[in-house]
């Protein structure tokens, strides 16, 4: 199955909460992560994504640490071509965050199956199926 995965899912699994402890949702997300790095599923990131990633692990790790875990995410993740009537055209998702139309714009580039993310009542009513890392591993064999 193809999936987009938001970036909250991702940084589930690389940055620590502000107290140091690992997020609510690391499990799910990790398990996730990992079905998509052994090929079971196909594992897609948006293109934004990555400066917001790096943006909150740097602030917890080394510019090298940091720089590996980049390049270990575009080795697992493909990251769909989206364009500029793309961006322009936000809107017709009917969503009022900006950041979250263009994950929709991204897993419809990517040809999505899935959009798998931490706020699924933020993208109610757009075209594809959306759910948290949890809903999708108890609904996929």
């Amino acid at each position: 199955m193809r999936l987009l995965l938001d970036a909250n899912v991702l940084l589930d699994c690389l940055v620590l909460e502000a107290n140091g402890q690992p997020r609510a949702g690391k499990l799910a997300s990790d398990q996730l992560i990992d079905l998509c790095d052994r090929g079971v599923h196909e594992g897609w990131g948006a293109w934004h994504s990555l400066p917001i990633v790096t943006y909150y692990h740097r602030r917890q790790n080394s510019a090298h640490d940091t720089a590996a875990m980049i390049d270990l995410l575009l080795a697992v993740f493909q990251v769909p071509t989206v364009s500029h009537q793309d961006a322009q055209t936000w809107r017709r998702h009917g969503l009022i965050d900006f950041e979250d139309a263009l994950q929709v714009a991204s897993a419809m580039a990517a040809q999505a199956d899935t959009l798998i993310t931490r706020n699924t009542a933020d993208f109610r009513g757009i075209s594809m199926p959306v759910m948290t890392p949890e809903q999708f591993l108890a609904s996929s064999p």
